[in-house]
């Protein structure tokens, strides 16, 4: 091959360089500009008067426990299974997360299973749309209101979905939607925070600015002194990227129509494979792709997925795994053994994120799929 296939969204084309250059002119090349350009596009999506943007994904999810009052010793029920910037975040915060298992088939926490993890000190919840499933969401932000906690809602994907008639991004007192290669259909990297509260959205904007105050105005944006209220830390977003975030959000209905083509060829070349479990549908509303996600059959293990997934990047085609079970990462496993998550464990040792980008055609389609097919079929007969 003479180019590897991707695992996202590609490099900015021609034409988005133009663009970008144009709505950079457009902004006086003024970061601040870009930034608060990129922030009203994600809240006009999700329906939301306040956002707030961030340089990772790990920092807003920071920022946003820590302006939910989550500090050292408090208390957090989360999934199981998410990407390692969850559990990174909450560490830096000092949070203690109480960690509950996901649904077996949309991978997602549910009501059931974050209910049974409540204490009378648990502070918040936190839900993720995990590859963009965004099943339970509602159901988890219930369940928080019941308790008078905070939702704290985490899109992996799933930027433009809907459950019933209400957009996801919606459902959480803040809701942190990354916007990194590997995290959305959209590129660019970093992530933005939606609020509905102005008081919220004000720490956040404090703790982004190493912990004080945002200029207000023109004269205060070129000079001053600033005074920090508390600890912070420099969290703005890089220009280049959030103008290219804001360049392909114009876009982003048909991004998504032509990544569920995608999907559903996907699927229709592996729907009969006897070894492989596919992404389950969204039965309660619409769902907005960022991953397609295989998980190899219960006979395999963590090494055979691992195989595999090198096999597929020696034919130089992308593949990875965007979640871990958190709970049993070295780095973050405290007072837990194998076996506490079965479902959260089962899932990260097999699953396989392949490339899943609008530009794939039939032919990168086929290649991916033939190639994953000869893989496992190779893993098979080593363990025979």
């Amino acid at each position: 091959m003479s180019e590897p296939i991707l695992i996202g969204p590609p490099p900015p084309s021609r034409h988005e360089w133009r663009a970008m250059q144009e709505f950079l002119f457009s902004c006086r090349s003024d970061a601040s500009r870009v930034e608060a350009a990129l922030e009203q596009k994600i809240a006009t999506v999700v329906g939301r008067p306040f956002g707030v943007a961030f340089s990772t994904p790990t920092l807003a999810i920071e920022a946003s426990l820590a302006a939910l009052g989550i500090d050292r010793g408090t208390e957090v029920v989360a999934p199981a299974l998410a990407p390692i910037a969850l559990a990174a975040a909450a560490a830096r915060v000092g949070a203690r997360v109480l960690y509950a298992d996901v649904d077996p088939k949309s991978l997602t926490l549910r009501e059931l299973h974050a209910s049974a993890r409540l204490t009378s000190t648990t502070r918040a919840i936190v839900g993720c749309a995990l590859h963009g499933q965004s099943a339970g969401l509602d159901a988890l932000a219930a369940l928080a209101s019941r308790n008078e906690l905070p939702l704290l809602e985490i899109l992996w994907g799933g930027l433009g979905g809907r459950i019933g008639r209400d957009p996801v991004g919606r459902f959480g007192r803040i809701a942190v939607i990354p916007l990194g290669d590997r995290d959305s259909p959209i590129g660019g990297g970093g992530a933005v925070c939606v609020t509905n509260d102005d008081g919220l959205a004000h720490t956040l904007r404090v703790l982004r600015n190493l912990g004080a105050v945002e200029p207000r105005n023109e004269w205060e944006r070129i000079g001053g002194i600033t005074r920090p209220e508390r600890r912070g830390f420099d969290g703005h977003v890089n220009p280049l990227g959030a103008a290219l975030a804001c360049i392909r959000l114009e876009h982003l209905d048909e991004t998504c129509e032509k990544l569920d083509v995608v999907f559903h060829a996907y699927l229709r070349r592996l729907a009969m494979h006897p070894d492989l479990v596919l992404p389950a549908p969204c039965v309660d509303g619409t769902v907005r792709w960022s991953h397609f996600a295989v998980r190899l059959g219960e006979r395999y293990t963590r090494d055979d997925r691992d195989s595999v997934v090198q096999g597929l990047l020696r034919h130089d085609i992308a593949a990875t795994s965007v979640s871990y079970a958190l709970p049993l990462e070295p780095a973050f496993a405290e007072h837990h053994s194998p076996g506490d998550f079965p479902v959260a464990e089962r899932a990260a040792d097999r699953l396989i994120a392949l490339p899943f980008s609008s530009m794939l055609g039939e032919r990168e389609i086929d290649l991916v799929c033939q190639t994953l097919q000869v893989m496992i079929e190779r893993q098979s007969i080593m363990r025979s």
